[in-house]
């Protein structure tokens, strides 16, 4: 129907209101709600993290042109509106690479998560997207065991501990209960504070196990500072790749796609 009618021959024409629609804005869906706790709990995702993770929660997995990704212009119409809404940032840290995404104070509260905002520095990006693909991994290969990360721990933990335990970039929790502790480890640390923190997770009594991811460069130090620890210890430690394959020496039983 046309905005401009007639009543009759001769008269003057009469234009019709425009119908303002109540919702013109971007709509919430359970896949969206999950990722901000995902994004909310990592700190940051980089832009592939975001696809990846947005294909992982997609509620019509088969329609996707890529298994277990959604594609880059998908990812952009559907995050786009929320960075204009305030809830979303992204930001290319550098020249000719893709940004990361983080959430906005709004968008913690979105998210429902009692968690403090965290704007991200270059330094610390390289970690924090290691972190975020070995929980991609695991969820992937462990998609009933539940992710706690670091960020969450910390806010769990009792503020009045004036000496708290080193804490993991994560914890993996089973559906039996079983708890590991999760590191990444990118580079070498001083012998002294390796050892502390080896010496904290060994004597954390609620990890069954603890799972190193790092590189071939890292590996030795590691192995090293737990060596020291009691053979019941030592035996608690599992090593992986960054692509989560199980270092030559380490027995099939710890790996990743076992659950110990």
């Amino acid at each position: 129907m046309s905005e401009t009618q007639h009543r009759a021959d001769g008269e003057q024409p009469v234009h019709k209101a425009r119908r303002v629609h109540m919702n013109s804005g971007p709509q919430l869906t359970n896949r969206l709600e999950s990722f901000w706790t995902i994004l909310g709990q990592q700190g940051i995702l980089d832009y592939v993290q975001a696809q990846r993770f947005l294909g992982l929660l997609s509620p019509e997995p088969d329609k996707m042109k890529r298994p277990g990704i959604l594609s880059a212009e998908r990812t952009r119409k559907l995050l786009r509106p929320w960075i204009d809404e305030g809830v979303l940032c992204y930001r290319a840290y550098y020249a000719r690479q893709k940004g990361v995404f983080w959430l906005t104070t709004k968008g913690y509260k979105y998210a429902q998560l009692n968690l403090r905002y965290y704007e991200p520095v270059p330094s610390s990006l390289s970690r924090l997207v290691a972190v975020n693909n070995v929980r991609l991994l695991i969820a992937e290969r462990h998609p009933k065991d539940t992710w706690r990360s670091e960020r969450e721990i910390r806010a769990m933990q009792n503020v009045k501990d004036s000496t708290p335990p080193h804490v993991p970039d994560a914890e993996l929790i089973s559906p039996d209960g079983n708890v590991r502790a999760i590191e990444v480890e990118l580079t070498i640390k001083a012998e002294k504070r390796l050892e502390t923190i080896v010496f904290d997770l060994a004597a954390n009594k609620r990890y069954n196990a603890v799972w190193y991811f790092l590189p071939e460069s890292v590996y030795s130090a590691i192995t090293n500072a737990v060596r020291k620890l009691p053979p019941e210890h030592q035996k608690r430690f599992a090593f992986f790749t960054l692509k989560g394959d199980s270092y030559p020496h380490e027995s099939r039983e710890s790996t990743p796609e076992s659950g110990t």
